[in-house]
């Protein structure tokens, strides 16, 4: 137990004996400021049951994660030269959202594969593709292919941090697991267990 706070609840049992404001003022700033300073932590569960071993993890970045919160529905943008990386998902791929180190380098949300669209397949009726407008994207980049995922996870607040030293956007995670990143498939598990994932109006 952490000893500021046995040293706040014997204070609030002692106040209980006594009429003095004062005293009970200390109390109340004693703790506010516990609690300020307090910091939770996300910890992974070593016991969660569910085997999820057949699962392919990849990792893509999604810049400073601004068009990423903002999308109004269930898929990511990549620009074609991408487009080899994203032929080899397959259905409940699990993909980890991420932001390079320098907007921070944590990981913004997870989801599974369900499929992928190209926009250059649909050049005169878009019927499973969207203009980034309608995504609710900022700028103008050519984010033809479209991943579509479900069972969104938010866990931006959690502060996982991950640092890859190499410049591609769509990553295997087989290939960078051994070197300092956190184990994505016991965290996988865990949300899976613990957490409800995203629901897209």
């Amino acid at each position: 137990m952490n000893k500021n706070f046995d040293d706040f609840i014997e204070k609030l049992y002692e106040s209980e004996l006594k009429e003095s404001l004062p005293e009970k003022e200390n109390i109340i700033r004693f703790a506010s400021e516990f609690l300020m300073n307090m910091k939770i932590e996300y910890e992974i569960n070593d016991d969660i049951i569910e085997d999820y071993s057949d699962k392919k993890h990849w990792l893509i970045r999604v810049g400073d994660g601004v068009n990423f919160r903002n999308s109004k529905y269930p898929f990511w943008g990549l620009i074609s030269q991408w487009m080899e990386n994203v032929k080899k998902f397959n259905k409940g791929d699990v993909l980890w959202f991420i932001t390079p180190q320098k907007y921070g380098g944590i990981i913004l949300g997870l989801a599974e594969f369900t499929e992928f669209f190209d926009r250059n397949d649909e050049p005169l009726i878009p019927i499973n593709t969207y203009s980034n407008k309608e995504q609710n994207w900022e700028g103008d980049d050519d984010w033809s292919i479209q991943v579509h995922y479900e069972n969104l996870y938010d866990i931006e607040k959690k502060n996982i941090k991950i640092s890859i030293q190499c410049a591609g956007s769509v990553l295997d995670y087989e290939s960078f697991k051994h070197k300092g990143i956190p184990d994505l498939r016991k965290h996988y598990s865990n949300f899976k267990f613990y957490s409800e994932p995203t629901k897209f109006k």
